[in-house]
């Protein structure tokens, strides 16, 4: 097995995993519950951690891995509601301040 990813956040490391599993990549994650060990070992050692089994999809994963973990692209300018005039970025479909249909 190989580790792919790890994040101090097992949100974040479980939302790594999934897109490897949807993929049909076989995936596991480790080191979930490190607060037990926090102060008696290196923080980072505590991180939880995606590992994959299968060396042959080590780069299919690492490339999905760096797909999930990048930053939404924005595109577009800000749009008005016209319900209340409140401004919200481009990549939403609702008004952040009054929940009215942007589109």
């Amino acid at each position: 097995m190989t580790r792919v990813y790890s994040n101090p956040d097992p949100a974040i490391t479980h939302l790594v995993h999934g897109a490897l599993s949807d993929a049909g990549i076989d995936a596991l994650v480790k080191g979930e519950r490190p607060g037990a060990a926090m102060g008696e070992i290196p923080p980072i050692a505590a991180w939880s951690e995606v590992w994959v089994a299968d060396p042959d999809r080590l780069d299919e994963a690492r490339a999905l891995v760096a797909k999930v973990m990048a930053e939404p692209e924005t595109s577009g300018e800000p749009q008005t509601c016209s319900a209340c005039g409140e401004t919200s970025e481009a990549q939403f479909a609702s008004c952040w301040s009054c929940g009215a249909d942007l589109g």
